[in-house]
């Protein structure tokens, strides 16, 4: 069987599997050639001087005195490595290359690591000036700080409830943290009022060396013998190097004054290199088919699967999924689409069996399909937050009021509580160290707040539901950082004061009741699936809800829910009115709960559900463009 035979058989085979239709391509005009080429390769040593910083450590080496003495030495001593009058390298390199040189050829650039000297001076640290230590930038030098306990005044304000007179009582007295001085002694410096230099760790000098090192840069001419090759030939070479050839013969060491840029070594051969080409027509289209090496290695297929491929690919509009689903598994529409999305190189683009206008057009369809599906996954979702952010308000509005009227001592203390609008400057003073948490050195508290950010940066990127960048996967686990103590002391600290209290059940049930009623006017209409149902239910729920009502108010009397009966509605109302305040002082509170709810669960509730049905395409690059591969 001719090499024309082979290539066409395997070209129609592997096209059907590739594409799932026939590749009627047809090959003639064979074209087998065997040029001669010239190659010269020249290797440069290059020799380079590296500086290194040490700080105030002083490294082994060669004393020098001032870093720029111990520059110029080093630079010096270069000079004479690359004049040759030191072989240090030169040597090195020959070593390498050894006396074989058709087994060692092909070496590329090499490094020839550094010379045994390495040069070593001091600067005067730019810190300090030589001097050794810094004034402190906490008390700026005077060894006392403001006191943060009382600003600097030496007295604080104080509040105690008199519970014989039923009033709040208002007074000031010495500070006890500095003890009225209004000042504290500088914990950075402890009073001193200067610092240990942090650059040359008071030393008063920064210390640099200097190594020299050297490496081979290898250049490359070539030419040919003869001029029975293809025009191609050259591209091929240059694109795939030397493996490809045939065979080298004629290994010389040449000396050519001026070529190669000056080379210090420079050896020349020659070798042989088989090419092959074809006329392939593929729908009444020519393309050119070449082929080179040992082993007919594909230089330019000419795009023969373009019309195969684009028959398949025109079918992805993202209108039938199962005609889609069948497109993207096909495998050259696959490995096009996996290679664009993970920006990687394939064989089937970078040998052009496949053209870059028919991969373009492809990925286009693809783009397209995705648009298409990201838009799908979102359908809806504005009403569904607005709906969203109205159910989770009244939520957690019904939820507070109903905290404050079980515990309306508690709720009239909550303007005396840290609200999350303190939150910056709880952390502010905690990094600035004004206090120490759980009683502990204050240094501590940067312990707490690095390892609550590192778990809360690990946290999201583990369990969020989707993939995100990690500028956002950043600004998650600093919202995590700051607030998470927050709710987490508050909720301990409040429930332990709630357990002090003692619950007020009546004025729950009796003002509670209009609150959480509401719910049976949702339930109402929310079950029955007809609209004529959802009435029906809606006036069902409106009359349990005025019957509860109403039976409260009618056993009243019997059972003492509200004192004063006559007014009724009246004593209600300062119930509900006092709850209110309480949902007045905790507003932000509330409200970020709600926005938090909302985005975050319905965002979550759309996206599961956009990837339940892009699942269905059965490919994981499809999932990855659209974010849902994790």
């Amino acid at each position: 069987m001719s090499k024309l035979e082979q290539f066409q058989r395997f070209i129609r085979s592997n096209g059907k599997n590739l594409t799932g239709v026939d590749v009627p391509v047809v090959l003639s005009n064979e074209q087998t050639k065997l040029p001669q080429l010239k190659f010269t390769f020249g290797w440069t040593i290059e020799v380079g001087v590296s500086q290194h910083e040490h700080g105030s450590y002083c490294p082994n080496g060669i004393k020098s005195g001032s870093a720029s003495n111990a520059r110029d030495y080093a630079h010096d001593k270069a000079k004479e490595y690359a004049s040759g009058q030191n072989s240090l390298f030169n040597d090195r390199f020959l070593n390498i290359l050894g006396p074989d040189i058709s087994d060692n050829f092909l070496i590329r650039n090499r490094d020839l690591q550094s010379a045994p000297e390495t040069y070593v001076g001091s600067k005067t640290c730019y810190n300090c000036s030589g001097s050794g230590s810094q004034s402190c930038s906490n008390c700026h030098g005077s060894g006392k700080n403001s006191c943060s306990g009382c600003h600097g005044s030496g007295r604080v304000s104080v509040s105690r409830f008199d519970s014989y007179n039923n009033r709040t009582v208002y007074t000031t007295e010495s500070c006890s943290t500095c003890w009225g001085s209004g000042k504290k002694t500088c914990y950075t410096c402890n009073g001193s009022g200067s610092l240990t230099c942090n650059t040359c760790n008071g030393g008063g000098y920064l210390y640099y060396s200097y190594t020299i090192d050297g490496d081979a840069k290898r250049s490359t001419k070539w030419a040919y013998n003869s001029n029975d090759y293809h025009e191609w030939t050259s591209e091929f070479v240059k694109n795939n190097g030397l493996d490809l050839v045939y065979h080298l013969i004629e290994i010389t060491e040449v000396d050519v004054e001026g070529t190669l840029g000056g080379c210090t070594f420079i050896y020349a051969f020659t070798a042989k290199l088989p090419t092959l080409q074809f006329t392939a027509t593929v729908d009444k289209v020519d393309t050119t088919m070449c082929f080179a090496g040992k082993k007919d290695t594909t230089h330019n297929a000419g795009g023969v699967y373009d019309p195969a491929v684009w028959l398949v690919a025109q079918k992805m509009t993202g209108n039938d999924q199962e005609t889609d689903k069948e497109v993207l598994a096909t495998p050259a529409i696959k490995d096009i689409v996996e290679a664009h999305t993970t920006k990687t190189q394939i064989a089937l683009l970078t040998e052009n069996w496949v053209s870059k206008e028919i991969s373009d057009a492809v990925i286009s369809n693809y783009q397209h399909l995705v648009t298409k599906l990201k838009k799908q996954s979102i359908k809806g979702i504005a009403p569904n937050m607005f709906l969203s952010f109205i159910k989770y308000t009244y939520f957690f509005f019904t939820l507070g009021m109903l905290i404050a009227l079980l515990f309306p001592s508690f709720a009239a203390e909550t303007s005396h509580r840290m609200s999350v609008t303190q939150v910056p400057e709880w952390i502010v003073a905690l990094l600035m160290m004004k206090f120490g948490l759980f009683e502990l050195p204050a240094y501590v508290n940067y312990v707490f707040f690095f390892g609550l950010l590192w778990l809360s940066y690990k946290s999201v990127k583990k369990w969020y539901w989707k993939s995100i960048g990690k500028a956002k996967v950043w600004l998650l686990a600093i919202s995590i950082t700051l607030l998470l103590p927050h709710i987490a002391f508050s909720f301990y600290y409040n429930t332990l004061e709630l357990l002090r209290h003692s619950p007020a059940i009546a004025n729950t049930l009796v003002s509670g009741s209009l609150l959480v009623g509401i719910y049976l006017l949702i339930w109402g209409m929310k079950k029955p699936k007809r609209w004529y149902g959802k009435l029906f239910g809606l006036l069902a729920g409106l009359g349990i809800y005025c019957a509860i009502q109403y039976g409260l108010y009618a056993i009243n009397p019997t059972y003492g829910f509200v004192v004063d009966h006559a007014h009724y509605a009246r004593e209600v109302t300062k119930l509900l009115t006092s709850a209110l305040d309480f949902m007045k002082h905790n507003i932000f509170e509330w409200g970020l709960l709600s926005i938090s709810f909302t985005y975050f669960l319905t965002r979550r509730r759309f996206w599961l559900k956009a990837k339940t049905m892009v699942a269905d395409y059965d490919s994981p690059v499809l999932l990855k463009s659209m974010n849902m591969d994790k």
